[in-house]
């Protein structure tokens, strides 16, 4: 059976703010990159991406214009801004990039300050934006890839229904340059539908 590709400026012909019970999925914008510098340069968020932050704010710019703003003009990916609701004040940031219109997939990333953590914060975003890639986006596999070291976020992933499918050998580096392994785990639609 051939698999029609999206046409994501039709399907999304704005920047699609999302909510949920306690937070806004917001547009994050080149006005925000103080906090983008900040966020990314914690050691926590170091540590879990496996990369140092930019180290000023012109370097922070340029990383958020190319990484998340451009990313959404060219409909490569979606990045949103994690606020409560009542205070515009990022926390977080979560979405999707390396999206393959004609395969229908995509990546998942997110990282969250680290005051915000162990609210379940993380776990209410990803469950609205993976909603919003399997039903507006279109999409039939979202896939995390994840250092092994990173056992919180593997976890967080795997309580959504991520499975893991194996791991990549040296697929990346971590902060300091060395190369690590990454776990592979993803979420196909079908895994969503209840059996029969």
């Amino acid at each position: 059976m051939s698999v029609e590709p999206v046409d994501p400026f039709a399907a999304i012909p704005t920047f699609p703010e999302l909510s949920t019970d306690r937070l806004v999925l917001r547009e994050i914008t080149i006005a925000d990159a103080a906090w983008y510098r900040a966020h990314l340069t914690w050691p926590e968020t170091e540590h879990g991406q496996g990369m140092r932050g930019p180290k000023n704010l012109k370097e922070a710019r340029a990383l958020l214009r190319h990484a998340v703003i451009d990313n959404f003009a060219e409909r490569s990916g979606i990045t949103w801004g994690i606020a409560f609701k009542g205070d515009d004040k990022l926390v977080g940031g979560c979405g999707f990039h390396e999206w393959n219109h004609a395969w229908r997939s995509a990546e998942i990333g997110y990282n969250l300050d680290p005051g915000s953590g162990g609210r379940g914060v993380m776990t209410e975003a990803l469950t609205a934006i993976l909603d919003f890639g399997f039903t507006r986006m279109g999409l039939n596999r979202v896939q995390a890839t994840i250092m092994p070291r990173n056992e919180r976020s593997l976890g967080l992933v795997e309580r959504l229904g991520f499975v893991r499918e194996g791991i990549m050998r040296e697929h990346g580096t971590d902060e300091n340059g060395e190369f690590v392994d990454d776990v592979l785990l993803a979420l196909l639609r079908r895994d969503l539908t209840p059996r029969a």
